[in-house]
């Protein structure tokens, strides 16, 4: 009985403290984290203009939000994100675990209220956030979500010494390539047509296909022109390799999309590309590059999988959940 009264306590402590609230996108309250580059309002109406319904924990005393979701609903369906590559819930480090609990079961009871029957939830990749995207998860399941998907990710370190990390092979690889008269580049934003023409091809070569269309990525690119960045490792003029990254927000460079063609297998050129995408993420003071998901068709990319651990990239999950009613 005095465990039960400490908890409903602490409870009620809680929601004196917060107000959990439903309002538009656009907020006067200030966040008291730095939001991911897809809770932005700017990102969320890239996404669809239309069908988003935005939940907030203020705090009274502190008068700044420490949890958001924003959920796109279409019939009976809610999603977040809608077209991103995560979306779920984002709240402050220091958010009491009560409070983030009780903010998840407000915000699936006010969609509930809304007639939605299925909530799909892309959740950040643990490694982004280690221990509070683990409680957050579990939180989720605690409130009956299922997770659905596990996508296996790769992370590395920018901080580490890139070559220490490599292996053997890649080394060899990495030291061939330079030998050939490769060099890494960063390329001017100009020439973002071009790099993605050129991975498309690389892609398409290959029999693979590209996650976004290239009048999205214009979009997407024009609306945050300082978040993209392009790399390229040249063999004196000739492209052999090309990455467009973009900065997710809390110190995270994402390798969105990279590739080579065929004709520079041999070089295996991409390695020295991540080197200089390594050293340009420690000189701007990112804490991590994502090197993204290794999946194809739900089941896990093991070529893929491989080649990333090779070059010293850790192994972290990214999960999909869904809560039914």
């Amino acid at each position: 009985m005095a465990h039960a009264f400490c908890v409903q306590a602490l409870r009620h402590t809680v929601l004196t403290d917060y107000d959990f609230r439903e309002s538009p996108l656009s907020q006067n309250i200030p966040y008291a984290y730095e939001r991911w580059l897809f809770h932005h309002a700017t990102h969320l109406q890239l996404q669809a203009s239309s069908g988003w319904h935005s939940f907030y924990a203020v705090h009274n005393a502190h008068h700044a939000i420490d949890a958001h979701l924003h959920v796109h609903i279409d019939g009976t369906q809610a999603l977040a994100p809608y077209r991103a590559p995560f979306g779920s819930y984002q709240f402050r480090s220091g958010m009491p675990p009560v409070a983030l609990y009780e903010f998840i079961a407000f915000t699936l009871s006010r969609l509930r209220e809304k007639g939605v029957t299925e909530f799909v939830v892309k959740n950040p990749p643990l490694a982004y956030q280690h221990g509070a995207i683990d409680m957050l998860t579990t939180f989720q399941i605690n409130l009956g979500f299922e997770v659905v998907q596990a996508e296996a990710g790769s992370v590395l370190d920018p901080s580490r010494e890139f070559r220490a990390g490599l292996d053997a092979w890649e080394l060899r690889k990495l030291r061939q390539a330079e030998k050939a008269g490769l060099s890494f580049a960063v390329l001017d934003m100009t020439e973002l047509e071009s790099v993605y023409t050129f991975i498309l091809a690389c892609r398409t070569e290959r029999g693979y296909t590209l996650s976004m269309d290239w009048e999205t990525l214009r979009k997407t690119v024009m609306a945050f022109p300082d978040r993209f960045i392009l790399f390229a490792a040249k063999h004196q003029e000739i492209v052999a390799a090309a990455a467009i990254a973009f900065d997710a927000g809390n110190g995270i460079l994402v390798n969105f999309h990279s590739a080579h063609p065929r004709d520079y297998d041999h070089l295996s050129p991409v390695v020295l590309l991540l080197e200089g995408m390594m050293q340009y993420a420690r000189e701007k003071g990112y804490r991590m590059l994502d090197l993204g998901t290794s999946a194809l068709d739900g089941k896990p990319n093991f070529g893929l999988l491989n080649f990333k651990m090779r070059t010293g990239a850790s192994v972290t999950s990214k999960l999909t959940l869904v809560r039914r009613w």
